[in-house]
């Protein structure tokens, strides 16, 4: 008789397999309906202010600026300039989100992400689903440059106590695509721009996983995040599905637990999973003790503490949503004109009102014509040869004695 050895058998994933697919599918959706929103309303948002709209420009609505006057509040509880209360408040609520949910702002909300998200979805299509993956002996290493990048910036900026990443910054390029300023102040930042768009194509997220300064801060406080993707090692069937679906590469399909910086908390191979209870978001002890929830539910968390802390900072004044005009702003510094709140949007006229220097002063030193005083500076400096925040302000400081 010729005994037979039986090989175990493979995992079968028909009785286990999950019945909501499509529910699945509708959370994919929404995520990424969710951050077109986002990028649109905060491109609107900062293209009206490019275009005069007295609303807040890009700077006061970026949580990053929480970050860069940190130590210009701690010593001396002013904000570096451009920087508003507002970012102050953004930092404050995506960190309760991290402390929660790990990088879930990167992976939901952040609309430099989702411009990077949807060139990634073109890349797909290019490619048949089929992109290349950056060599690992370049991939670990360039991640570590988002940390030299947060680390410089953030102590350039206390130490000048001025936004000095402004210039190299692709979403302020992003919102300066067509105007005259891009290539003469913000080419450095253009060129990251299309550097992490074309790379997002090719690679996905590009700036997220090597660059953003914002996702390096976050991602160090993610390690001690209280919901995590966790994985059920007795019911999972290894089909790698986790693995290819995740935007920022990170390896889920050998790890119980997700704590690798790098994950922006998606949900995205959460829901690609086909076997029930076996990838979630869950705090630790899943699947017998622990809490998970759907991607979808997470997203809807996040939502409402987003629009809760917005909505009560907006209602008590703190969170601004517009600028006031020069001469309110000198009103209630009781006449005292600061130099560094004169800006290229504003108009020769408007600053002669607020700070008394009469009109004639200005077209004489700039050479403007007297129906040119209601156009804004910015526009006329290309013609008239001048500088918005050097010679303009040096002249203002001058006229009104400030001047070292």
């Amino acid at each position: 008789m010729t005994q037979t050895t039986n090989s175990p058998a493979p995992p079968q994933p028909a009785a286990n397999t999950k019945s909501d697919r499509p529910a699945q599918r509708r959370s994919r959706i929404v995520r990424l309906v969710v951050l077109a929103l986002g990028l649109v309303i905060i491109t609107a948002i900062g293209t009206a202010h490019r275009f005069g709209v007295p609303v807040v420009g890009v700077d006061a609505l970026c949580p990053f600026g929480g970050i860069e006057t940190f130590w210009s509040m701690i010593v001396s509880m002013q904000l570096v300039q451009r920087i508003a209360v507002s970012s102050v408040i953004l930092m404050g609520v995506v960190l309760v989100i991290a402390v929660a949910f790990r990088r879930s702002f990167c992976g939901y909300i952040c609309p430099l992400g989702a411009l990077q998200e949807f060139f990634g979805k073109i890349g797909l299509a290019i490619c048949r689903g089929k992109r290349p993956t950056m060599p690992s002996v370049i991939d670990r290493p360039a991640r570590y440059l988002k940390y030299v990048v947060l680390v410089v910036f953030a102590a350039w900026t206390w130490q000048a106590a001025s936004l000095m990443i402004r210039p190299y910054d692709p979403w302020v390029a992003w919102m300066h695509l067509t105007s005259p300023e891009l290539l003469a102040e913000f080419s450095i930042g253009a060129a990251v721009l299309g550097i992490s768009l074309v790379g997002s194509i090719v690679y996905d997220r590009f700036f997220c996983k090597y660059l953003c300064p914002m996702g390096g801060f976050l991602g160090a406080i993610s390690r001690f995040s209280i919901f995590k993707v966790r994985r059920n090692e007795t019911t999972c069937i290894d089909c790698k599905a986790c693995d290819k679906v995740c935007p920022v590469n990170v390896t889920v399909s050998t790890v119980a637990v997700v704590n690798d910086a790098e994950c922006i908390d998606c949900g995205e191979c959460v829901n690609v999973c086909p076997i029930k209870d076996t990838l979630e978001i869950s705090t630790s002890g899943w699947p017998r003790g622990g809490r998970a929830l759907q991607p979808l539910v997470v997203l809807g968390i996040i939502i409402v503490i987003i629009a809760g802390s917005i909505g009560l900072t907006t209602a008590t004044g703190s969170f601004a949503w517009t600028i006031p005009a020069l001469s309110e702003t000198v009103e209630k510094s009781g006449g005292t004109v600061n130099v560094e709140e004169i800006k290229g949007s504003m108009t020769f006229a408007e600053i002669s009102k607020a700070t008394g220097i009469p009109e004639a002063k200005f077209q004489e030193k700039f050479g403007v014509k007297p129906s040119e005083m209601k156009d804004k500076i910015k526009d006329l400096a290309p013609t008239y040869g001048f500088d918005v925040h050097t010679d303009v302000r040096e002249f203002i400081a001058q006229e009104l004695g400030q001047a070292k």
